[in-house]
């Protein structure tokens, strides 16, 4: 399942596997004490941020580099709950981007709509699993671009001088290290790479600044304006 418009790529895995001993215990205890039918969902997110650009991954490559956080989480709902709040209300803010939860949505209602019409008949409890396995890949430059468009709203965006650029200073990173990550592309600070510090004290990789300021020219963190601290 892609969705090719959205400024990243994504794939959705709705399964509803047989119970295993940890299912039959919550379905144990649940008819014991209620009626109805309900959905156990699982919840497994990977968001996976290609440290590459465009043009690099046009290039064989060996393998491709990401970086990537994940989130898990188990819920029991009744059926007439879910069916009718649907993705929104198991979703934290920031886990998926809106626009996939709201692409999703159709095919996730349908699969479990269909489970509990094809469940069976039952006057007591009845219990499905919903697993929703979901992996969201963002390439570097939407994830810049995307930043920079929400910038753009508020502040007009005009790339950073050369002159600027060339004036940010080398970091040596055994005595500074009161930042731990590169906020552009997320990965940890580390020796074997090239790293920059702006006039604000915030640092960053030196691709991913000298590729941010050729079209934004203040601070992805504080906004501080390059060119004004040029003369």
């Amino acid at each position: 399942m892609e969705e090719p418009s959205m400024p990243f790529v994504f794939n959705v895995a709705m399964i509803s596997p047989p119970f295993d001993e940890n299912d039959a215990s919550i379905y144990q205890s649940l008819e014991q004490v209620r009626t109805g039918d309900f959905f156990n969902i699982k919840i497994h997110v990977r968001n996976r941020f290609i440290c590459l650009t465009r043009e690099e991954l046009r290039q064989p490559l060996s393998r491709i580099p990401y970086f990537e956080s994940s989130y898990e989480n188990t819920m029991l709902l009744a059926c007439p709950q879910f069916l009718e709040s649907g993705l929104l209300s198991i979703f934290p803010d920031n886990v998926v981007p809106q626009p996939l939860l709201h692409t999703m949505t159709p095919c996730v209602m349908t699969f479990a709509r269909e489970l509990c019409e094809n469940g069976g008949e039952t006057n007591g409890c009845r219990m499905f699993n919903l697993v929703l396995d979901i992996v969201v890949h963002k390439l570097y430059d939407d994830v810049v671009n995307m930043i920079i468009e929400e910038s753009s709203r508020e502040v007009r965006i005009v790339p950073a001088s050369k002159t600027a650029i060339e004036s940010l200073k080398k970091v040596n990173l055994e005595k500074v290290m009161n930042q731990k990550s590169c906020s552009i592309c997320l990965e940890e600070l580390i020796g074997d790479k090239e790293v920059l510090a702006m006039p604000c004290n915030h640092m960053y990789h030196q691709e991913c600044i000298t590729n941010w300021l050729q079209r934004c020219d203040t601070c992805p963190l504080c906004r501080y304006s390059m060119n004004k601290s040029i003369p």
